[in-house]
């Protein structure tokens, strides 16, 4: 029997991915401005990572990396294949990020914990990208999402803390709190 692969590809490209977000892509805003289709499946914890911020040509932006001694917390979103492609490209793939598959246990938007787990994909920052000072305007996103979400701030402020050093955290952090 012979496969068509046309055929294939299409019904493939029509087929829903699940999104894991951690960074700026918490903010169900500028989720739905990259993806206006996409809807929400619920939270997560990523284990065995931790969340840093990474130089990139335009900024430091928000990255995981395996760590033992961590986890993340993200979001699952469900979106189609072209809004996928569009993600691809404002999230800089393939220059800046790789696409990296993870299987996790979800809870619903009510925090029950929902029967199956997850595949879904990351935009993670190639590892050989230094870490960076994120600007103001884009840590408030992230911060602001954590807020929204109910996560725990401190994983945030730690990200700082090990991409730009203890003391240049507290003072970055204390600058940015006082122009909240």
């Amino acid at each position: 029997m012979m496969i068509d692969r046309m055929k294939l590809i299409q019904v493939c490209r029509n087929e829903d991915v699940y999104i894991l977000a951690y960074g700026s892509n918490l903010n169900l805003g500028r989720m739905e401005s990259r993806c206006p289709q996409c809807s929400v499946e619920g939270t997560t914890e990523i284990p065995g990572y931790r969340l840093l911020f990474k130089q990139s040509k335009t900024g430091a932006y928000a990255t995981i990396e395996q760590d033992a001694n961590y986890s993340v917390p993200g979001v699952i979103y469900r979106i189609s294949y072209d809004s996928e492609q569009m993600l691809d490209r404002c999230e800089g793939y393939p220059r800046y990020y790789y696409k990296r598959e993870f299987f996790l246990p979800v809870r619903d938007l009510n925090g029950m914990k929902r029967r199956k787990r997850f595949s879904c994909l990351a935009y993670i920052m190639h590892e050989n990208r230094d870490l960076g000072e994120p600007s103001a305007d884009y840590y408030g996103i992230i911060d602001r999402a954590y807020e929204d979400w109910g996560f725990d701030a401190s994983i945030l402020r730690k990200a700082l803390s090990d991409s730009i050093g203890t003391k240049a955290a507290a003072r970055w952090l204390w600058s940015y709190e006082k122009g909240k």
